[in-house]
């Protein structure tokens, strides 16, 4: 029992952590989603509060990318746009074919 009591303290901020990041992904993917323009909101196809988010290198800045699949995918790509980290500010989108 003692040794069950230290393993739930010990993984307290790995559960708390994971909910962290649930919480700046929905914000992310948000601010994301109203930049968008409605045409391109017409193309999704996927549900926006779905879209991965990844960490990547933009423009030599840490940001967050935010994917979303439209039907014109195979003819131009995904729409990614770029969010700053630090800041959570658009600084671009990935250039589509």
């Amino acid at each position: 029992m003692k040794h069950f009591i230290i393993l739930m303290f010990a993984l307290i901020p790995f559960i708390s952590g994971c909910e962290k990041d649930n919480d700046i992904n929905a914000q992310v993917r948000e601010i994301a989603w109203n930049s968008l323009s409605e045409h391109d909101k017409a193309t999704v196809i996927i549900d926006w509060q779905k879209s991965p988010v990844t960490e990547t290198i933009f423009q030599d800045k840490s940001v967050y990318a935010v994917s979303f699949n439209t039907s014109d995918d195979p003819l131009l790509g995904p729409i990614i746009v770029y969010i700053e980290k630090s800041s959570l500010i658009i600084i671009g989108q990935a250039p589509r074919l």
